[in-house]
């Protein structure tokens, strides 16, 4: 039986003809009434997927000191405004701000934001910030422009829509979906137009006839607006993500639901839809901006940089033979790198920009 978002986006087909990639994930995911993230909260076990900051403590502690010794480096500003992009359910910010509390003046000049569209996980998260005064904003326009700022973003990237686009003999295709004769969504190429290809034309490396490639004129905007932000306001970007270091070709668009992938058609609004992050362009367009990028390095990499297996250590201290069985294997699935064991260590990819070119940031050297 179809959804009800199923039947929306059949019919702004009929109205305006066939719907780019971009448009429909966006349409899944965020929907006001029906979209994903709108209806429910996608983490853990009765969720669909699992964010490092749900497998253990340690990887917010450690980006927590992470934040501090970053402030410290600018300066210890007497005030700053501290920003996460798609927070979840508040655990890695909740975590990040436990690890820093006896941070000399840190709690003092922190002012925390969170970016966050999901009314489901805006309520989550105030419980888990409730001793702290945090600040939600559906957008950046409404963020203080007068401190510096951190940024940071776990697996968030990954979630703005990207469009898909096949390079022929006549020129590009874009991937998009109609509706067939038996009034079931599937995808249907379309000719490319300009501002697509624009967009992804500085970043490409000439293609093969029949390779697909993809770009995300979302995430190219948020980028430059938290970039140009960081310019005016002086500080750091942080992005923790799945994805390639370099430019390759390929489908990398996935919907997963119940924990397993499904058909991308499937059930719109009922399953997470993500695609890579390319590491490469989004350094291109730091780079433009004449931002210091740093890294990307591998988490597992940069998890151990800051300390993980001290924090391991100490945790286990106090622990029973079945907690430290279970920090052992939290630990493994932060930076071991067994894809095919849901390990993340080699898959996700830190990447940091930074506004003053003096500054080494920990992690990343």
């Amino acid at each position: 039986m179809p959804t009800a978002l199923e039947e929306i986006i059949k019919q702004t087909i009929r109205d305006t003809g066939p719907m780019n990639l971009a448009h429909y994930m966006a349409l899944c995911l965020g929907h006001p009434t029906h979209g994903y993230y709108m209806t429910r909260d996608p983490f853990g076990e009765k969720g669909d997927f699992t964010t490092a900051p749900e497998i253990s403590q340690m990887f917010g502690e450690l980006i927590g000191a992470w934040i501090a010794d970053s402030w410290v480096k600018m300066g210890t500003p007497k005030k700053f405004i501290l920003l996460e992009c798609g927070p979840g359910r508040g655990t890695l910010m909740m975590d990040a701000m436990r690890a820093t509390q006896n941070v000399d003046g840190f709690h003092e000049a922190v002012q925390i934001h969170l970016l966050e569209m999901s009314p489901v996980l805006r309520s989550l998260q105030a419980e888990r910030l409730s001793q702290y005064d945090a600040t939600w904003h559906d957008d950046l326009s409404t963020l203080p422009t007068d401190y510096p700022i951190i940024v940071i973003g776990n697996e968030f990237l990954d979630a703005l829509p990207v469009r898909q686009l096949t390079w022929c003999e006549t020129g590009w295709k874009e991937k998009t979906v109609n509706i067939d004769k038996n009034d079931t969504l599937c995808l249907y190429d379309v000719e490319a137009k300009n501002e697509v290809i624009e967009a992804l034309t500085p970043f490409l490396i000439p293609p093969q006839v029949g390779e697909q490639v993809e770009v995300s004129l979302e995430q190219q905007r948020l980028l430059n607006d938290l970039i140009n932000i960081v310019l005016k306001q002086g500080g750091i970007l942080l992005f923790v993500d799945y994805g390639f270091v370099h430019n390759v070709a390929g489908d990398t668009i996935q919907a997963v639901k119940n924990h397993s992938y499904c058909d991308l058609l499937e059930t719109p609004g009922e399953a997470d839809i993500t695609a890579h992050v390319n590491f490469s362009e989004i350094s291109q367009i730091a780079m433009k901006k004449n931002m210091m990028v740093h890294g990307p390095v591998s988490q597992g990499e940069y998890l151990k940089r800051l300390g993980i297996s001290i924090r391991e250590g100490l945790l286990k201290e106090n622990a029973t033979k079945l907690q430290q069985r279970d920090i052992e294997a939290a630990v493994k699935r932060l930076i071991g790198e067994d894809t095919k064991n849901n390990e993340m260590g080699k898959l996700f990819k830190v990447i940091a920009f930074s506004s003053n070119s003096n500054i080494n940031l920990a992690g990343f050297v």
